[in-house]
């Protein structure tokens, strides 16, 4: 009987100390997975004065029919600072051209393009405003560009503001968009 009490103490003490080592979930280290943005990245760093809404169009093949796909949209609200506005592309969407479209507000202001920035993974490739028509070329029928103070303004026609547009300079921004997606 002495065995079995002895057997039976042995159990109960191994069952309740070994309970006494475990963690809380408190206590426990939260471990996160690092995730990994692969979204095309493009920013503009603009003043803009009054809300408006700017979009982005792209294209994958190459070309500049920039009908092929939807363009982005972004809201801007007007303020007197900088600020950034960042369209992300849809996941695994490389684009080989970009157009600009600078607001569809009537009463807008004219808007100063502080800096373009293209971002994939790691990769950057960034300049200051005043290089911007390195790279676009304003749509002249829509658009007045000064480029020594980088400010986007529209064309006035028979009283009604056209909404300013910036097609792709196709090699140079081709090929720096190539150099950040390899």
């Amino acid at each position: 009987m002495r065995t079995k009490f002895f057997i039976l103490a042995i159990v109960l003490v191994g069952i309740f100390s070994s309970c006494k080592n475990e963690k809380s979930v408190d206590s426990l280290e939260v471990v996160q997975p690092e995730v990994v943005d692969n979204a095309f990245k493009v920013t503009l760093n603009v003043t803009v004065k009054k809300d408006d809404t700017f979009s982005l169009y792209y294209t994958e093949d190459g070309s500049t029919d920039f009908t092929k796909s939807p363009p982005l949209w972004m809201v801007v609200k007007g303020n007197a600072s900088q600020q950034d506005v960042v369209f992300s592309l849809p996941q695994d969407v490389i684009p080989t051209q970009l157009r600009l479209d600078f607001g569809m507000n009537k009463d807008q202001e004219p808007i100063v393009i502080n800096s373009f920035q293209m971002n994939y993974f790691k990769n950057e490739f960034k300049i200051p405003g005043n290089q911007f028509f390195i790279y676009f070329d304003p749509d002249i029928t829509k658009t007045i560009f000064d480029k020594t103070t980088a400010t986007v303004s529209a064309v006035i026609k028979d009283g009604v503001r056209q909404s300013p547009s910036f097609y792709p300079n196709a090699n140079p921004l081709g090929n720096e968009i190539k150099k950040i997606v390899r």
